[in-house]
């Protein structure tokens, strides 16, 4: 409105100086009031042009048909004061219906030339109907409306769009009149044309929403409570019954009161809804406070931001779209690790232990569990929690608020993976040693080595107890155990690959060259094996 004037030829800084170091009451915005208004004290020739003489005046500004309720008189085209009958009255409630339709916020303008006594102490306070202060209540004279649009950025229909198929329901609550706020809604594409002419809680107001839900009540006493928020143990909706049929049909609250956003967070969490909020003012801080998640845009006042849990820092609805895909994409990874931890886990603990209890000894040995520990704990952590976040991730509905980390999708692969891994290693374990040959003519000390050949079984004794393996310890290590561990450490590594898919999808490779973290790791992981194999074998 200031760049405005600004454009009409006018300078408002030159104004507010001539006047500001003679104020006398400023009355901020409340949006139970719906405006704001000032006290000035004019000069003395100002003062003689005016009708009472007196040398103060308040300038009102605000929701237009709500000051216009206000007011008496008008100003004509050649500023003249008029009375304000009923037909100029329709006529500007038509103007302001035209205006609102057009998605723009309406503000009207007017002021009122005080009596004498008026303006001074004990007039800032309420009057008796608690909706405005006595100076502004009545007796005004309007100058102007005005229409302002905010302009909708490109990427937010978009970004409701994408949260209605996340299965994110996006309500809008706000302080314009009904009118402009389902214009707005239907630009950003909140309620589709038409919608709002089907349920008549499509879109409701501010205190119908009150009313009709019962408001907050406390649970001792039945009776509203008109501090919310002050002891949360003992709210309650009013009207249960009611508030499921707002969280069905309601899309958007207009004309809007502090405590319609808090009573509308507290009702849909009493539902059992996850719920977050956007807000940047002062009256927002309740509801953000109450909401699961609160977001706070960056202009904001710094009482949102200490109520808030996230901080928007380019105040755009599009980021709390991002914040839901990472946010779904850091719970996934962190699937991803436990679905692969475990099923490393399981199968080390079958096999160690059936094989220990078999053989005698232990499969795999402590410097080989470290490595394989190494693998599970740190680099696999590294390469599925760095996976990024897919736009197909707001293609399925959101988690169940009761729903357990380990999915049933997840225990099926697991066990699945276990016992696939396990039977693999349990064939090559006790059945290896008739179908695994090794070279023969080998150089000393290992060519006298029953007939000529290794001893591939790492059993010590037979169940008979007679020994086998034990006898040959002092030689050679079991090249045996050996193909073992590194059958283990390659099925892991394939175990992780396939850890990159938690609910059932066929293409587990699907993406991975995109992560160049994973791609990173899966590389290092394999040449190290590769290494650390040919090192040994090379050493002996």
């Amino acid at each position: 409105m200031l760049k405005f004037i600004k454009r009409c030829g006018v300078d408002y800084e030159a104004v507010r100086q001539q006047y500001l170091p003679k104020e006398l009451i400023r009355f901020v915005f409340d949006p139970v009031r719906k405006r704001m208004s000032t006290v000035v004290e004019l000069s003395q020739e100002e003062a003689q042009r005016t009708k009472t003489g007196y040398e103060k005046r308040v300038h009102v500004k605000g929701a237009s048909e709500i000051v216009l309720e206000s007011c008496q008189y008008y100003l004509d085209e050649q500023g003249n004061q008029q009375t304000l009958g009923d037909d100029v009255k329709q006529q500007l409630l038509g103007l302001i219906e035209k205006y609102a339709k057009m998605a723009l916020r309406t503000f009207a303008f007017a002021y009122k030339d005080l009596q004498q006594g008026e303006g001074g102490e004990g007039h800032d306070a309420k009057a008796e109907n608690g909706k405005s202060y006595e100076i502004e209540d009545s007796g005004l004279t309007l100058i102007a409306l005005c229409g302002i649009k905010d302009i909708i950025r490109e990427e937010v229909p978009g970004a409701v769009a994408l949260c209605n198929e996340a299965g994110v329901r996006v309500r809008m609550v706000t302080g314009d009149n009904k009118t402009t706020a389902v214009a707005i809604a239907k630009e950003c594409g909140i309620i589709a044309d038409g919608e709002e002419l089907e349920n008549d809680k499509i879109c409701m107001e501010g205190p119908e929403f009150n009313e009709y839900v019962g408001s907050l009540v406390s649970k001792k006493t039945k009776e509203r409570i008109m501090v919310m928020g002050k002891d949360p143990e003992d709210e309650a909706i009013g009207n249960m019954e009611h508030m499921r049929v707002v969280r069905e049909k309601t899309k958007v609250l207009a004309r809007s009161r502090p405590n319609d956003k808090y009573i509308m967070v507290f009702g849909l969490k009493e539902l059992g809804d996850i719920v977050s909020v956007t807000g940047d003012g002062t009256n927002d801080a309740p509801a953000l406070k109450k909401a699961n998640v609160g977001f706070a845009m960056k202009t904001g006042t710094q009482v949102a931001h200490t109520a808030a849990d996230i901080i928007i820092q380019d105040d755009n609805f599009a980021s709390i779209v991002k914040a839901c895909k990472w946010g779904r994409n850091v719970y996934d990874n962190i699937r991803r690790f436990l679905q692969f931890q475990l099923t490393v886990n399981v199968v080390a603990l079958i096999t160690s232990f059936v094989a220990s209890v078999i053989l005698k000894d232990p499969p795999l040995k402590p410097v080989q569990l470290l490595w394989v520990n190494m693998i599970m704990d740190s680099l696999a952590s590294l390469a599925l929690a760095t996976e990024l976040p897919v736009d197909e991730l707001l293609k399925r509905p959101p988690y169940r608020k009761h729903e357990y980390i380990i999915s049933r999708r997840m225990v099926k692969h697991i066990g699945g993976q276990a016992i696939f891994q396990s039977c693999v290693l349990f064939v090559f374990i006790f059945a290896g040693p008739a179908f695994l040959r090794e070279e023969e003519n080998m150089p000393p000390p290992f060519t006298n080595i029953r007939n000529g050949e290794y001893v591939l079984t790492g059993m010590l004794e037979t169940v008979d107890q007679e020994p086998l393996y034990s006898k040959y310890q002092h030689i050679t290590p079991s090249r045996h155990l050996s193909i073992i561990f590194n059958m283990f450490v390659w099925m892991q590594i394939f175990n992780m690959l396939c850890s990159r898919k938690i609910n059932d999808e066929l293409n587990f490779l699907e993406g991975m060259h995109t992560n160049a973290m994973f791609l990173g790791v899966v590389v290092f992981i394999v040449g190290l094996q590769v290494f650390v194999m040919t090192a040994w074998s090379y050493e002996t």
